[in-house]
């Protein structure tokens, strides 16, 4: 297997992902939100790029719901923002939930073309990794950045997915993704590797710092989030 890491939704656009397997990890915070939904319940998520997009398909729903962000901060009209502490059961369980983000929706529609599209974030990682484990296709792990640079808080997750991977069955990477295999392998403490680093600072800075505690829980439930006809499902249960 071949894994190969992309720094930002913007690397993806236009690549093709033909005959791969492509997991998507915005952990701050949107990939973090659509694990916790359906955790909680939430039937569908629909990711979309733009908000009018969501919107128009919240109204074709009976049970929609609204959900995202611009610059960390809830768009003004939706039901939700961008915060997997408010997405509870009693809010969403059955529901449908539109959803757009500055860079994790991108990041997703940036990569249609592969084979199958997982959803990834801390919260998930063993069970990604055993999902992955299934198939011998090559792996591209897309990072969705902030604002088409790179974001330390994705590419360590990326990095742990890759190294997890590593220690089941051989591989090839290249040297960017080697990068990140071993900060993973050496990295003790997410909290203590990312505190300093820009997208965790500016969430703290705006009052998210439940989130970030949050968003930052290693393997917390085991859904396989499975992107798939413009819909994310999940294909394993939660833990009990």
């Amino acid at each position: 297997m071949r894994i190969e890491i992309l720094a930002s939704a913007k690397e993806a656009l236009n690549k093709n992902f033909k005959g791969k397997n492509v997991v998507v990890i915005d952990v701050l915070r949107a990939t973090t939100v659509m694990i916790t939904a359906l955790k909680n319940g939430a039937e569908k998520i629909y990711p979309f790029k733009e908000i009018k997009e969501a919107i128009e398909k919240k109204e074709q729903l009976k049970n929609g719901l609204l959900a995202g962000e611009r610059k960390g901060l809830k768009i003004e009209g939706f039901d939700f923002g961008n915060s997997p502490l408010e997405f509870t059961e009693d809010k969403i369980k059955g529901k449908s939930i539109c959803m757009t983000t500055s860079n994790g929706t991108r990041a997703i529609e940036n990569s249609r073309s592969a084979d199958s599209i997982y959803i990834a974030s801390y919260l998930n990682v063993t069970s990604i990794v055993e999902k992955l484990m299934e198939s011998d296709k090559d792996l591209v792990i897309v990072c969705a950045g902030t604002d088409d640079e790179f974001s330390l808080d994705d590419s360590l997750c990326a990095g742990i997915i890759a190294n997890k991977i590593s220690e089941k069955k051989q591989v090839l990477m290249d040297d960017f993704t080697i990068s990140l295999q071993n900060l993973a392998k050496y990295s003790k403490n997410i909290k203590e590797v990312l505190k300093d680093s820009k997208h965790y600072s500016y969430l703290k800075k705006i009052g998210y710092e439940s989130d970030l505690d949050y968003c930052l829980t290693l393997d917390f439930c085991d859904i396989v989030p499975e992107y798939k006809n413009h819909e994310i499902t999940n294909k394993k249960a939660s833990l009990s």
